[in-house]
């Protein structure tokens, strides 16, 4: 068992073993957690496949549109969806993204809610983040492919961030490329909303990752995440190349990392799309503390602070390396101040004034008599 200090009140809290499992003490969510849980005022969009919030890690998470009376079929707050109170379906249309009897979910986005938010109570699974809210916006089918067309997706990214979002999490892939949703990419981050995607994945069994530019993760707006093994190796299916910016642990196919799933229950899963939300909650928890930073410097911190595997630097495989929780987390609390290397005159000056002066000074007192010079 596990203690540390609730940041709210200052109790201990005590988080079982079982709990902190391996990706939380690889990128060191203890450490961050020192400073925040996160905060309710921050809101991650999770696009997929529809969330089951019936479950029980799940108390108080679903983000709720406040301007929207339920079930009067009237779009109460005018923003062109009528009765989203909890966010909306653009796969069957309407405004039910959970698990509907007639209309049933794949676990793929449950999963990933868990990674991000799921409650810290000592039992289970904990999120990252798991304070904040999430807001569900589904548009995969209950196959988990897609349920939309390009320009579904782009109205999706654009839903969630006109109702609020503050970070987009986005574990698609192999879409086209394609300006009928990367526009709204664009309009997203002009809005200072953090688009978080995924490298993508191509299975052992087709020869494992490989070089590819899977799209939305490939474009330069968004932070494309990359899987590492428990041994903090490239995992086994996670695509690569030079946009790769982060990495952080999945493991491999055939082991993974354990979260929440429909029906009250947990299992194991592994891809690329169990890395991005583990970005998404830092950035979340980042933003929970200071909400003024931009895309930029959200990135750049998480740069700067990461782990750096393989190469050193940024490399195709690793980017700028594994997610630290616990250090970007303390960057926005206490920014270091990168000292940049001085011109040679940054040197030289100092010195020649006090050559200067001294001299000055010894002429006065040889010309006032104070001072004798041997001849």
């Amino acid at each position: 068992m596990v203690g540390f200090l609730n940041s709210t009140n200052n109790v201990p809290l005590l988080v079982e073993g079982a709990e902190m499992t391996f990706q939380h003490k690889q990128i060191d969510t203890a450490g961050a957690w020192q400073h925040t849980y996160g905060s309710k005022d921050i809101t991650v969009a999770v696009i997929d496949s529809g969330i089951d919030f019936n479950h029980s890690e799940f108390e108080n998470v679903s983000w709720i549109n406040s301007g929207e009376i339920a079930n009067n079929s009237i779009d109460d707050d005018g923003n062109g969806y009528i009765d989203d109170t909890h966010g909306w379906d653009f796969v069957s249309n309407d405004s039910e993204p959970g698990p509907e009897e007639s209309d049933p979910i794949h676990w793929h986005a449950t999963f990933i809610t868990g990674l991000i938010a799921a409650k810290l109570d000592g039992e289970g699974i904990a999120g990252i983040a798991p304070n904040v809210t999430v807001m569900d916006v589904r548009v995969l089918n209950s196959a988990n492919y897609a349920g939309t067309t390009n320009i579904g997706l782009g109205e999706a990214i654009r839903y969630a961030v006109d109702n609020g979002a503050d970070v987009i999490n986005l574990s698609l892939h192999y879409y086209s490329n394609s300006s009928y949703y990367y526009d709204d990419i664009v309009y997203a981050v002009e809005q200072n909303v953090v688009v978080v995607s995924i490298t993508g994945n191509n299975w052992v069994s087709n020869g494992g990752g490989y070089e590819f530019q899977s799209f939305p993760g490939g474009y330069d707006e968004v932070i494309s995440v990359g899987a590492t093994s428990y041994t903090q190796e490239k995992a086994d299916y996670s695509n690569y190349g030079e946009w790769t910016e982060l990495v952080a642990p999945v493991g491999d196919e055939g082991t993974g990392i354990r979260s929440t799933a429909p029906n009250e229950d947990y299992f194991f899963g592994w891809g690329t799309s169990f890395a991005a939300p583990q970005v998404a909650a830092v950035v979340a928890l980042m933003k929970s503390l200071n909400n003024s930073l931009n895309v930029n410097e959200i990135r750049d911190i998480l740069h700067k602070t990461a782990i750096d595997l393989g190469e050193d630097g940024k490399d195709i495989y690793f980017g700028y390396g594994l997610l630290n929780a616990s250090a970007a987390v303390k960057e926005v609390l206490f920014p270091s101040q990168d000292k940049p290397d001085n011109p040679i005159w940054y040197y030289v000056i100092p010195i020649v004034s006090v050559i200067v002066i001294s001299t000055i000074v010894i002429l006065i007192l040889v010309k006032t008599g104070k001072l004798k010079l041997k001849k």
